[in-house]
């Protein structure tokens, strides 16, 4: 999608659901826009998102913070009547439920607030500030949990300080997982979805390691290293494994050794043949296949070289032992040849 508002404009977009305490992500669902049939039924996108996102805290009694792309009024009654659950969102001014009186700016003094009150809801407009004291435009809020004109600081009513106070669990999660992002750049999107999965599972995992710390009395790690300590765990039973091939290169058996604080040579290395003899011994190797660092160019790669060599080495040594002193080996000299004794 292309979002010009958004800080990334061009991406894949998950409708998301968090916690507005400690930022954990309850939720996700991936947006993909209008399809026919639609799977919502006779419901708004919106609508249908926002009830199928909280369906496991239906009848909780909790409430749930919404932007104006989900708020309309048929969702607040839904979720008042049916689900056990209060709405508190922002709301556009063209849906035909507002009356004319909530979104003009005649005769509205800036920073005042006019209420609409039905049996489940209570609508909102609030004349906002601007730092010079003067009004810029109309905000309307819809919300099911307040019931009475209360204002609070500054004379902005309690809906407002109320939802600027829980609008921003998404927000801080989205900030959360790009400080520390592991995603990089392909064209495959079903990789893009699991880097983001990836990111999203590194900040709730924090979340759970500094929800333990606090309950046990001791100080959580930080982000950054929880989430260095986590990626080398998730990656060191693979790289253990792959020392074991004996087809690695050099170059990266030291890399492995050196990032996860291995020995340099195992303690079976001792009695252990040497690396070229173990892949003369390997059925799955071929010396007559190209190996990757070898130049396109080349006929032959560097390691079947070094093969041929050593196994040429090795049997001209052989030959000479045999010539000059054949019975020191357990050989004996015929007419009719060398046979062994």
């Amino acid at each position: 999608m292309y979002i010009p508002k958004k800080p990334a404009k061009y991406g894949l977009k998950l409708i998301l659901c968090c916690d507005n305490k400690l930022k954990y992500l309850l939720g996700a669902i991936p947006y993909v826009a209008k399809q026919e049939p639609p799977p919502q039924g006779d419901l708004s996108l919106g609508h249908y998102y926002v009830r199928q996102l909280t369906r496991p805290y239906h009848q909780s009694n909790r409430n749930v913070t919404v932007d104006n792309w989900f708020t309309s009024i048929p969702l607040a009654m839904d979720l008042q009547s049916n689900c056990g659950l209060t709405l508190v969102g922002t709301i556009k001014s063209n849906k035909k439920e507002i009356p004319s009186q909530m979104h003009s700016m005649e005769g509205r003094i800036p920073g005042s607030s006019a209420f609409l009150y039905d049996d489940y809801m209570t609508l909102v407009s609030y004349a906002s500030l601007t730092k010079k004291g003067k009004s810029s435009k109309l905000v309307h809020l819809l919300s099911t949990m307040h019931s009475t004109p209360t204002l609070g600081d500054h004379g902005k009513p309690e809906v407002v300080l109320f939802y600027n106070s829980t609008k921003g669990g998404i927000d801080a999660f989205d900030q959360m997982c790009a400080t520390y992002s592991c995603s990089r750049k392909t064209q495959r999107w079903p990789l893009c979805i699991f880097y983001g999965m990836l990111n999203a599972g590194g900040i709730n995992s924090w979340i759970v390691h500094s929800a333990n710390c606090t309950s046990a009395g001791r100080p959580p790690l930080r982000r950054r290293t929880f989430l260095m300590e986590l990626a080398m765990e998730l990656i060191r039973p693979w790289a253990q494994h792959r020392l074991t091939r004996p087809t690695l290169s050099c170059e990266l058996v030291a890399l492995i050794r050196s990032a996860f604080d291995l020995p340099s040579q195992p303690p079976q290395a001792a009695q252990a043949p040497e690396r070229e003899v173990a892949l003369l011994h390997n059925s799955h190797f071929n010396p007559e296949k190209r190996c990757r660092d070898c130049p396109g160019t080349a006929k032959k790669s560097n390691v079947a070289n070094l093969l041929r060599r050593k196994w040429l080495t090795s049997l001209a040594t052989r030959w000479i032992l045999l010539i000059t002193h054949p019975n020191s080996i357990g050989l004996e000299v015929h007419p009719a040849g060398i046979r062994d004794s």
